[in-house]
């Protein structure tokens, strides 16, 4: 009897070790799975297109749409054949024209909506185009948050004469290391964003896209 009731106790004191360290297996699940970090599909670029260029610079336009239930914080986007890339916004200036600059802090898009890019507006710049891209050709980039999420995209190529994307005489050349203080030198109102008949920026043309 003695030997039966200390292997009852036995079996008892395992039995009890192991809900003890299945208990602690599961609770800590949810915290494992919980995570700040939004997914790739949270964030897309709609009916993304990009201004067919030789060189020098030029745009990405799209539907910037936020698939989650969280505001999205889009601070930068990459091109890997290109010096730089900016997000930029574009303002009436002084003059009662319209310029571009960088968007500090880049684009927030709120949970469910849309944030459009065109021209004439929002958009993603892209400057010191190392090849030309072609009528048709795809490029592929990535939208970076500000969580650090990477979310790669696609952009199709399109001739589009309204929006002139193009560095004043001689300052491609002067692009340098494509950091900051480089592109502070380039005058953006020579770009002719300021310069565009937004009237005439007929953005239906695009609806095959």
């Amino acid at each position: 009897m003695r030997k039966n009731t200390t292997l009852m106790a036995t079996m008892s004191v395992a039995f009890m070790i192991g809900l003890s360290a299945c208990n602690q297996s599961q609770a800590s699940e949810p915290e494992e799975a919980s995570s700040s970090q939004i997914s790739v599909d949270s964030l897309s670029l709609d009916d993304a297109w990009v201004k067919a260029a030789d060189d020098g610079m030029t745009a990405v336009f799209g539907e910037l749409k936020n698939n989650s239930d969280k505001d999205i914080n889009l601070v930068a986007a990459k091109y890997d054949d290109a010096d730089q890339v900016q997000l930029h916004e574009t303002l009436e200036d002084n003059s009662g024209g319209m310029s571009m600059q960088e968007k500090k802090g880049g684009f927030t898009i709120p949970a469910g909506k849309s944030l459009s890019l065109k021209p004439g507006g929002d958009h993603i710049m892209v400057m010191g185009l190392a090849k030309p891209i072609k009528p048709g050709e795809e490029i592929s980039l990535d939208l970076v948050t500000a969580d650090k999420q990477t979310i790669p995209v696609t952009a199709i190529a399109k001739d589009y004469s309204g929006a002139q994307e193009n560095y004043a005489p001689g300052e491609a050349d002067d692009e340098g290391d494509g950091s900051d203080s480089d592109h502070k030198d380039v005058d953006h109102k020579d770009m002719d964003h300021g310069d565009m008949d937004h009237d005439e920026m007929d953005h239906g043309d695009h609806g095959d896209h």
